[in-house]
Protein backbone atom coordinates (compact mmCIF):
# COMPACT_ATOMS: atom_id res chain seq x y z
CA UNK A 1 0.00 0.00 0.00
CA UNK A 2 1.02 3.72 -0.18
CA UNK A 3 0.68 5.79 2.65
CA UNK A 4 -2.74 5.91 4.96
CA UNK A 5 -2.04 8.31 7.22
CA UNK A 6 -2.16 6.60 10.42
CA UNK A 7 -4.29 6.88 13.39
CA UNK A 8 -5.40 4.14 16.03
CA UNK A 9 -7.97 5.62 16.77
CA UNK A 10 -9.68 6.26 13.37
CA UNK A 11 -12.59 4.26 12.53
CA UNK A 12 -12.19 1.89 9.64
CA UNK A 13 -14.24 1.52 6.75
CA UNK A 14 -15.27 -1.87 5.44
CA UNK A 15 -16.59 -0.10 1.72
CA UNK A 16 -15.53 2.67 0.23
CA UNK A 17 -18.41 6.13 1.01
CA UNK A 18 -21.34 6.88 -1.45
CA UNK A 19 -20.39 8.33 -4.48
CA UNK A 20 -16.69 7.46 -4.37
CA UNK A 21 -16.82 3.72 -5.50
CA UNK A 22 -14.89 1.15 -7.08
CA UNK A 23 -14.91 1.69 -11.40
CA UNK A 24 -15.02 5.46 -10.78
CA UNK A 25 -13.16 7.51 -12.77
CA UNK A 26 -11.55 10.28 -11.89
CA UNK A 27 -9.83 13.76 -14.62
CA UNK A 28 -10.83 10.88 -17.29
CA UNK A 29 -7.88 9.16 -16.32
CA UNK A 30 -7.69 7.53 -13.17
CA UNK A 31 -9.96 4.60 -12.16
CA UNK A 32 -10.58 3.13 -8.21
CA UNK A 33 -10.32 -0.24 -7.63
CA UNK A 34 -10.57 -0.64 -3.96
CA UNK A 35 -9.49 0.68 -0.20
CA UNK A 36 -6.21 0.25 0.67
CA UNK A 37 -6.69 2.22 4.19
CA UNK A 38 -7.07 5.54 6.08
CA UNK A 39 -6.37 7.20 9.06
CA UNK A 40 -8.05 10.58 10.34
CA UNK A 41 -7.67 12.70 7.71
CA UNK A 42 -7.71 10.74 4.74
CA UNK A 43 -8.55 7.34 2.83
CA UNK A 44 -6.11 6.06 0.01
CA UNK A 45 -7.49 3.74 -2.94
CA UNK A 46 -5.61 1.54 -5.08
CA UNK A 47 -6.22 3.52 -8.57
CA UNK A 48 -5.65 2.56 -12.19
CA UNK A 49 -4.29 5.40 -14.66
CA UNK A 50 -5.95 3.66 -18.15
CA UNK A 51 -3.79 6.48 -20.11
CA UNK A 52 -0.25 5.15 -18.48
CA UNK A 53 -1.59 2.01 -18.12
CA UNK A 54 0.32 1.68 -13.91
CA UNK A 55 -1.29 1.83 -11.14
CA UNK A 56 -1.88 4.59 -8.46
CA UNK A 57 -2.49 5.39 -4.99
CA UNK A 58 -5.12 7.64 -4.91
CA UNK A 59 -5.87 9.77 -1.48
CA UNK A 60 -8.98 11.44 -0.65
CA UNK A 61 -9.88 13.67 2.29
CA UNK A 62 -11.99 12.17 4.98
CA UNK A 63 -16.00 12.51 3.87
CA UNK A 64 -16.39 14.51 7.46
CA UNK A 65 -13.85 17.22 6.65
CA UNK A 66 -15.01 18.25 3.26
CA UNK A 67 -16.21 20.91 4.51
CA UNK A 68 -13.71 21.80 6.84
CA UNK A 69 -11.28 25.41 5.13
CA UNK A 70 -8.63 24.12 7.65
CA UNK A 71 -8.70 20.56 6.35
CA UNK A 72 -8.67 21.22 2.57
CA UNK A 73 -5.58 23.98 3.00
CA UNK A 74 -3.75 20.83 4.96
CA UNK A 75 -4.71 18.46 2.33
CA UNK A 76 -3.55 20.99 -0.76
CA UNK A 77 -0.51 21.22 1.99
CA UNK A 78 0.74 18.09 1.65
CA UNK A 79 0.28 17.79 -2.42
CA UNK A 80 2.10 20.79 -2.67
CA UNK A 81 4.95 19.73 -0.18
CA UNK A 82 5.19 15.88 -1.88
CA UNK A 83 5.42 17.85 -5.25
CA UNK A 84 8.58 19.65 -4.16
CA UNK A 85 10.38 16.52 -3.94
CA UNK A 86 11.63 14.30 -6.29
CA UNK A 87 13.70 11.40 -4.56
CA UNK A 88 13.41 7.46 -5.09
CA UNK A 89 13.21 7.21 -1.39
CA UNK A 90 10.34 9.73 -1.00
CA UNK A 91 6.55 8.95 -2.47
CA UNK A 92 5.64 10.40 -5.95
CA UNK A 93 3.06 12.70 -6.26
CA UNK A 94 1.05 12.81 -9.57
CA UNK A 95 -1.72 15.04 -9.84
CA UNK A 96 -3.84 16.71 -8.04
CA UNK A 97 -7.99 17.19 -8.25
CA UNK A 98 -11.60 17.34 -7.06
CA UNK A 99 -14.20 14.64 -6.86
CA UNK A 100 -17.96 15.28 -5.97
CA UNK A 101 -16.36 18.54 -3.53
CA UNK A 102 -13.85 16.29 -2.27
CA UNK A 103 -10.37 17.02 -2.87
CA UNK A 104 -7.75 14.07 -3.36
CA UNK A 105 -4.07 13.43 -4.98
CA UNK A 106 -2.83 11.03 -6.97
CA UNK A 107 0.86 9.75 -6.26
CA UNK A 108 2.98 6.19 -6.76
CA UNK A 109 1.50 3.03 -5.45
CA UNK A 110 4.87 1.35 -3.77
CA UNK A 111 3.56 -2.13 -2.97
CA UNK A 112 5.28 -3.73 -0.10
CA UNK A 113 4.27 -3.10 3.85
CA UNK A 114 4.77 -0.55 6.23
CA UNK A 115 8.28 -0.43 8.24
CA UNK A 116 6.20 -0.90 11.59
CA UNK A 117 4.39 -4.31 9.78
CA UNK A 118 8.28 -5.09 8.58
CA UNK A 119 9.57 -5.05 12.36
CA UNK A 120 6.82 -6.97 13.40
CA UNK A 121 7.16 -9.95 10.94
CA UNK A 122 11.11 -10.03 11.14
CA UNK A 123 12.40 -9.18 14.08
CA UNK A 124 12.98 -12.46 15.87
CA UNK A 125 14.17 -11.15 18.23
CA UNK A 126 15.54 -8.13 16.89
CA UNK A 127 16.61 -7.12 12.70
CA UNK A 128 20.36 -7.59 11.89
CA UNK A 129 22.24 -4.71 12.15
CA UNK A 130 22.47 -4.65 8.13
CA UNK A 131 18.94 -5.10 7.97
CA UNK A 132 18.24 -1.82 10.04
CA UNK A 133 21.19 0.08 8.49
CA UNK A 134 19.55 -0.56 5.13
CA UNK A 135 16.48 0.76 6.34
CA UNK A 136 17.56 4.07 8.07
CA UNK A 137 20.37 4.48 5.58
CA UNK A 138 17.42 4.93 2.81
CA UNK A 139 14.85 7.32 5.03
CA UNK A 140 17.70 9.21 5.87
CA UNK A 141 18.37 10.14 2.21
CA UNK A 142 14.64 10.68 1.91
CA UNK A 143 14.00 12.83 4.60
CA UNK A 144 17.66 14.60 3.58
CA UNK A 145 15.37 15.08 0.32
CA UNK A 146 12.60 16.79 2.01
CA UNK A 147 14.98 19.01 3.99
CA UNK A 148 16.74 20.25 0.78
CA UNK A 149 13.46 20.81 -0.75
CA UNK A 150 12.42 23.58 2.05
CA UNK A 151 9.86 21.20 4.36
CA UNK A 152 10.30 19.57 7.45
CA UNK A 153 8.11 16.03 7.80
CA UNK A 154 6.61 16.24 11.32
CA UNK A 155 5.10 12.95 11.35
CA UNK A 156 8.08 10.22 11.00
CA UNK A 157 7.54 6.95 12.40
CA UNK A 158 7.42 3.30 11.20
CA UNK A 159 3.65 3.54 10.06
CA UNK A 160 4.57 6.92 7.22
CA UNK A 161 7.41 4.56 6.08
CA UNK A 162 6.93 1.91 3.13
CA UNK A 163 9.27 -0.98 2.09
CA UNK A 164 8.50 -2.48 -1.38
CA UNK A 165 9.99 -4.14 -4.04
CA UNK A 166 13.97 -4.72 -4.21
CA UNK A 167 13.95 -3.70 -0.32
CA UNK A 168 13.49 0.49 -2.08
CA UNK A 169 12.49 2.27 1.09
CA UNK A 170 9.99 5.39 0.95
CA UNK A 171 9.06 7.83 3.38
CA UNK A 172 5.00 9.03 2.66
CA UNK A 173 2.32 10.95 4.26
CA UNK A 174 4.05 14.65 4.84
CA UNK A 175 -0.12 15.61 6.53
CA UNK A 176 1.67 17.45 8.91
CA UNK A 177 4.99 18.44 6.46
CA UNK A 178 5.48 22.61 7.38
CA UNK A 179 7.16 24.65 4.48
CA UNK A 180 9.80 26.54 6.20
CA UNK A 181 8.83 29.44 3.54
CA UNK A 182 5.52 29.70 3.91
CA UNK A 183 3.49 30.08 7.42
CA UNK A 184 0.87 27.58 8.09
CA UNK A 185 -2.73 29.03 7.59
CA UNK A 186 -5.46 27.74 10.57
CA UNK A 187 -2.52 26.57 13.00
CA UNK A 188 -2.97 27.63 16.67
CA UNK A 189 0.91 27.65 18.20
CA UNK A 190 -0.46 26.33 20.83
CA UNK A 191 -1.88 23.08 19.17
CA UNK A 192 0.78 19.82 19.30
CA UNK A 193 0.89 17.38 16.71
CA UNK A 194 2.16 14.54 16.03
CA UNK A 195 2.70 10.53 17.17
CA UNK A 196 3.48 10.98 20.87
CA UNK A 197 5.96 7.99 20.83
CA UNK A 198 8.22 10.03 17.87
CA UNK A 199 7.66 13.52 18.94
CA UNK A 200 10.79 15.84 19.61
CA UNK A 201 10.80 18.12 22.50
CA UNK A 202 10.30 21.39 21.04
CA UNK A 203 7.18 20.26 19.45
CA UNK A 204 5.93 18.81 22.74
CA UNK A 205 6.14 22.44 24.56
CA UNK A 206 5.08 24.43 21.41
CA UNK A 207 9.22 25.89 21.53
CA UNK A 208 9.42 28.52 18.46
CA UNK A 209 12.22 27.64 16.80
CA UNK A 210 14.49 29.71 13.92
CA UNK A 211 13.99 28.16 10.99
CA UNK A 212 18.00 26.80 10.72
CA UNK A 213 16.83 24.35 13.74
CA UNK A 214 12.74 23.73 12.50
CA UNK A 215 14.37 20.25 10.46
CA UNK A 216 16.08 19.01 14.27
CA UNK A 217 12.63 17.90 14.88
CA UNK A 218 12.96 14.91 12.08
CA UNK A 219 16.33 14.33 13.42
CA UNK A 220 14.63 13.38 16.78
CA UNK A 221 12.06 10.84 15.27
CA UNK A 222 14.96 9.71 13.44
CA UNK A 223 16.70 9.13 16.29
CA UNK A 224 13.71 7.34 17.99
CA UNK A 225 13.09 5.02 14.65
CA UNK A 226 17.22 3.81 15.03
CA UNK A 227 16.47 2.91 18.28
CA UNK A 228 13.26 1.51 17.61
CA UNK A 229 14.50 -0.75 15.05
CA UNK A 230 18.17 -1.99 16.70
CA UNK A 231 16.14 -2.82 20.15
CA UNK A 232 12.92 -3.30 18.78
CA UNK A 233 11.17 -1.41 21.57
CA UNK A 234 10.95 2.30 21.71
CA UNK A 235 12.58 4.48 23.90
CA UNK A 236 10.37 5.31 26.16
CA UNK A 237 7.13 3.10 26.75
CA UNK A 238 3.84 4.73 28.32
CA UNK A 239 0.35 3.94 27.59
CA UNK A 240 -0.46 7.16 27.93
CA UNK A 241 0.17 9.95 25.16
CA UNK A 242 0.45 12.91 28.31
CA UNK A 243 2.93 10.70 29.88
CA UNK A 244 4.93 10.07 26.90
CA UNK A 245 5.35 13.30 25.62
CA UNK A 246 6.50 14.35 29.07
CA UNK A 247 9.46 11.63 29.05
CA UNK A 248 10.08 13.11 25.89
CA UNK A 249 10.90 16.61 27.28
CA UNK A 250 12.61 15.17 30.81
CA UNK A 251 13.68 11.47 30.69
CA UNK A 252 16.93 10.75 29.49
CA UNK A 253 16.63 7.44 27.48
CA UNK A 254 18.13 3.58 27.64
CA UNK A 255 21.51 3.07 26.08
CA UNK A 256 20.37 0.90 23.27
CA UNK A 257 23.42 -1.74 23.74
CA UNK A 258 22.48 -2.07 26.91
CA UNK A 259 18.93 -3.60 25.71
CA UNK A 260 20.43 -5.92 23.17
CA UNK A 261 23.77 -7.83 23.78
CA UNK A 262 24.94 -7.98 20.28
CA UNK A 263 24.59 -4.29 19.06
CA UNK A 264 27.49 -3.09 18.79
CA UNK A 265 28.52 0.15 21.30
CA UNK A 266 29.75 2.12 18.05
CA UNK A 267 25.78 2.25 17.44
CA UNK A 268 25.05 4.07 20.90
CA UNK A 269 26.58 7.60 20.88
CA UNK A 270 25.23 8.29 17.13
CA UNK A 271 21.66 7.30 18.30
CA UNK A 272 21.29 8.89 21.57
CA UNK A 273 22.84 11.99 19.82
CA UNK A 274 20.38 12.25 17.59
CA UNK A 275 17.64 12.21 20.84
CA UNK A 276 19.52 15.26 22.85
CA UNK A 277 16.89 17.21 23.85
CA UNK A 278 18.05 20.47 22.46
CA UNK A 279 17.87 20.62 18.71
CA UNK A 280 21.05 22.45 18.77
CA UNK A 281 22.96 19.70 20.76
CA UNK A 282 21.29 17.28 17.95
CA UNK A 283 22.39 15.42 15.50
CA UNK A 284 22.99 18.28 12.54
CA UNK A 285 20.41 17.12 10.25
CA UNK A 286 19.42 13.66 8.46
CA UNK A 287 22.16 13.79 6.04
CA UNK A 288 25.04 13.74 8.82
CA UNK A 289 22.74 11.06 11.09
CA UNK A 290 22.75 9.05 7.97
CA UNK A 291 26.87 9.48 7.67
CA UNK A 292 27.36 8.65 11.69
CA UNK A 293 25.10 5.66 11.43
CA UNK A 294 27.32 4.40 8.18
CA UNK A 295 30.13 5.29 10.36
CA UNK A 296 29.33 3.06 13.34
CA UNK A 297 28.93 0.58 10.92
CA UNK A 298 31.89 0.64 9.36
CA UNK A 299 33.81 0.65 12.90
CA UNK A 300 31.72 -2.46 14.14
CA UNK A 301 32.81 -4.01 10.63
CA UNK A 302 36.61 -3.61 11.00
CA UNK A 303 36.37 -7.07 13.93
CA UNK A 304 34.74 -9.02 11.52
CA UNK A 305 35.93 -12.13 9.93
CA UNK A 306 37.55 -11.92 6.24
CA UNK A 307 35.38 -12.29 3.38
CA UNK A 308 36.03 -13.44 -0.07
CA UNK A 309 33.72 -12.17 -2.75
CA UNK A 310 33.20 -13.04 -6.24
CA UNK A 311 32.11 -10.97 -9.09
CA UNK A 312 31.38 -12.13 -12.24
CA UNK A 313 30.59 -9.09 -15.39
CA UNK A 314 31.53 -8.68 -18.72
CA UNK A 315 31.45 -5.02 -18.20
CA UNK A 316 34.83 -4.28 -17.02
CA UNK A 317 34.08 -0.33 -15.29
CA UNK A 318 31.08 -2.16 -13.66
CA UNK A 319 33.68 -4.62 -12.42
CA UNK A 320 36.36 -1.56 -11.30
CA UNK A 321 33.33 0.19 -9.33
CA UNK A 322 32.16 -3.04 -7.54
CA UNK A 323 35.45 -3.58 -6.57
CA UNK A 324 36.25 -0.53 -5.45
CA UNK A 325 33.06 0.05 -3.38
CA UNK A 326 33.93 -3.41 -1.52
CA UNK A 327 37.16 -2.59 -0.80
CA UNK A 328 36.03 0.38 0.71
CA UNK A 329 33.22 -1.32 3.22
CA UNK A 330 35.90 -4.56 3.48
CA UNK A 331 39.09 -3.46 3.39
CA UNK A 332 40.30 -6.95 4.15
CA UNK A 333 38.30 -9.36 2.13
CA UNK A 334 39.71 -11.00 -1.08
CA UNK A 335 37.52 -10.33 -4.40
CA UNK A 336 38.03 -12.18 -6.92
CA UNK A 337 36.94 -10.77 -10.88
CA UNK A 338 35.55 -12.55 -13.70
CA UNK A 339 34.43 -11.67 -17.23
CA UNK A 340 32.00 -14.38 -17.92
CA UNK A 341 30.14 -17.04 -16.37
CA UNK A 342 32.06 -20.07 -17.11
CA UNK A 343 35.24 -18.33 -14.77
CA UNK A 344 32.81 -17.60 -12.38
CA UNK A 345 31.98 -21.11 -11.83
CA UNK A 346 35.50 -22.06 -12.11
CA UNK A 347 36.86 -19.56 -9.55
CA UNK A 348 33.56 -20.13 -6.90
CA UNK A 349 34.51 -24.46 -7.50
CA UNK A 350 37.72 -24.08 -6.44
CA UNK A 351 37.09 -21.49 -3.50
CA UNK A 352 33.44 -21.18 -2.23
CA UNK A 353 33.04 -17.44 -1.67
CA UNK A 354 31.56 -15.90 1.14
CA UNK A 355 29.03 -13.79 -1.57
CA UNK A 356 28.84 -13.88 -5.50
CA UNK A 357 27.22 -11.01 -7.30
CA UNK A 358 26.51 -11.89 -10.88
CA UNK A 359 25.40 -10.26 -14.19
CA UNK A 360 22.23 -11.69 -15.51
CA UNK A 361 23.55 -10.93 -19.27
CA UNK A 362 26.98 -11.67 -20.12
CA UNK A 363 29.17 -14.00 -22.18
CA UNK A 364 29.51 -17.92 -21.50
CA UNK A 365 26.91 -18.92 -18.19
CA UNK A 366 24.38 -15.91 -18.15
CA UNK A 367 22.97 -15.10 -14.62
CA UNK A 368 19.90 -17.42 -14.91
CA UNK A 369 22.60 -20.76 -15.40
CA UNK A 370 25.36 -19.80 -13.15
CA UNK A 371 22.59 -19.25 -10.22
CA UNK A 372 21.27 -22.91 -11.27
CA UNK A 373 24.65 -23.95 -11.66
CA UNK A 374 26.27 -22.66 -8.29
CA UNK A 375 22.93 -24.10 -6.61
CA UNK A 376 23.53 -27.56 -8.30
CA UNK A 377 27.29 -27.87 -7.01
CA UNK A 378 26.93 -29.44 -3.15
CA UNK A 379 30.05 -26.87 -1.97
CA UNK A 380 27.85 -23.67 -3.23
CA UNK A 381 24.21 -24.90 -2.75
CA UNK A 382 24.51 -22.26 0.44
CA UNK A 383 27.06 -19.55 -1.32
CA UNK A 384 25.15 -16.31 -1.13
CA UNK A 385 23.96 -14.90 -4.50
CA UNK A 386 23.28 -11.35 -5.23
CA UNK A 387 22.14 -10.85 -9.75
CA UNK A 388 22.80 -7.74 -11.10
CA UNK A 389 20.60 -6.06 -14.28
CA UNK A 390 20.20 -3.48 -16.51
CA UNK A 391 17.43 -5.22 -18.51
CA UNK A 392 15.63 -7.57 -16.25
CA UNK A 393 12.53 -6.83 -14.73
CA UNK A 394 9.70 -8.98 -12.24
CA UNK A 395 9.81 -12.38 -14.40
CA UNK A 396 13.58 -12.33 -13.89
CA UNK A 397 13.60 -11.90 -10.33
CA UNK A 398 11.28 -14.87 -9.72
CA UNK A 399 12.94 -16.91 -12.10
CA UNK A 400 16.11 -16.58 -10.16
CA UNK A 401 14.48 -16.33 -6.62
CA UNK A 402 13.20 -20.01 -7.35
CA UNK A 403 16.67 -21.25 -8.33
CA UNK A 404 17.82 -19.60 -5.15
CA UNK A 405 19.41 -16.46 -5.76
CA UNK A 406 19.10 -14.09 -2.37
CA UNK A 407 18.73 -10.45 -4.35
CA UNK A 408 18.03 -8.56 -6.84
CA UNK A 409 20.51 -5.65 -8.21
CA UNK A 410 19.53 -3.12 -10.65
CA UNK A 411 21.75 -1.11 -12.64
CA UNK A 412 23.30 1.84 -12.32
CA UNK A 413 23.55 1.07 -8.51
CA UNK A 414 24.39 3.26 -5.33
CA UNK A 415 27.20 1.84 -3.87
CA UNK A 416 26.19 2.84 -0.23
CA UNK A 417 22.64 0.71 -0.95
CA UNK A 418 25.01 -1.87 -2.45
CA UNK A 419 26.93 -1.96 1.16
CA UNK A 420 23.94 -2.04 2.82
CA UNK A 421 22.42 -5.42 0.41
CA UNK A 422 25.87 -6.95 0.97
CA UNK A 423 25.86 -6.89 4.57
CA UNK A 424 22.13 -7.74 5.12
CA UNK A 425 23.10 -10.69 2.81
CA UNK A 426 25.88 -11.66 4.46
CA UNK A 427 24.33 -11.25 8.01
Amino acid sequence: MSGPDDSSSAPRRTSIPPGIREGVVLDDAYRLEKSLGEGAMGMVYLGRDTRLERDVAIKFIQPELVRSREAHDRFLREARTMARVHHVNVVEIYAYGEYLGAPYFVMEYVPGTTVDDWLQLHARPYLSVDEVIGILDQICRGVAAIHEAGAVHRDLKPTNVLIGPAFRVCVTDLGLAKVLDKPLRHENKDTVSGTPAYMAPEIVLGTHLPPELESQVDVYSLGVLAFELFTNRLPFEYTSPTDMMLAHVDELPPVPSDLREDLPHAFDEVILGALAKEPQDRTQGAAAFRKELLAARESASEQTRRHRFLVADDDADFRALVEETLRYAFPKAEIVLAEDGDAALKEAEHTPASLALVDLDMPGLNGVELTAAFRATPRLEKMPILVVTATGGAPDWRLLQSLGADGFVVKPIDPVSLIALVRRTLG
